[in-house]
């Protein structure tokens, strides 16, 4: 496992700071779909989502806006480990949702599995915390359930979603009749 060096990730674009205390996070809520019905469902919560593509974010943004802008969810438009490695403490976030990231199949040093930057995720959850990740590519799924203990993270459910879908992704392959993962890990 390659070591994560905090010191080489450039500042953040956002000024946007993290809330005191716990929260939860969305790393890559591409147009917002999720992090919109998620902060509706859950007002008691507070939910920072994070998109780095411009043309996704301004999508999320706009659907932020035309659900009146929900106090308990902040929109963020930034590269997600740059925002959390300078704004995140250790043990301050209670749920990661990263749903349908880029598989990668090129570099397998850009999945999460495999990426250093994880082992600095894990650090920022609390104990018992939760990070969900959903995938539509069966052999994703399968290596980050052998890897992700390496990290600290045990897992605490395996499922398959159902239409309508969470994400934009999601609901597509699904309508396409393909096999969606949902895994809930827990840290440890």
């Amino acid at each position: 496992m390659r070591e994560f060096k905090s010191e080489l990730i450039p500042k953040p674009r956002s000024s946007i700071l993290a809330p005191e205390g716990k929260f939860d996070l969305e790393i890559g809520c591409g147009a917002g779909l999720h992090p919109i019905q998620y902060a509706i469902a859950h007002p008691d919560r507070h939910l920072i989502a994070i998109e780095r593509t411009l043309e996704k974010f301004l999508k999320f943004e706009k659907r932020w806006k035309s659900h009146e802008c929900p106090k308990n969810l902040v929109p963020i438009h930034d590269d997600a480990i740059s925002w959390i490695t300078h704004n995140v403490a250790n043990e301050q976030l209670q749920r990661v949702f990263i749903l349908y990231p880029n598989p990668e199949p090129k570099n397998k040093n850009q999945r999460w599995a495999h990426m250093p930057f994880l082992s600095h995720l894990v650090d920022k959850l609390a104990k018992d915390a939760e990070l969900t990740l959903a995938s539509n590519i069966k052999s994703y799924i399968d290596e980050c359930v052998e890897l992700f203990a390496d990290y600290g993270l045990k897992l605490k459910s395996l499922s398959t979603p159902t239409l309508p879908g969470r994400t934009h992704f999601e609901r597509k392959y699904l309508k396409d009749g393909q096999d969606c993962y949902n895994l809930v890990f827990v840290k440890v």
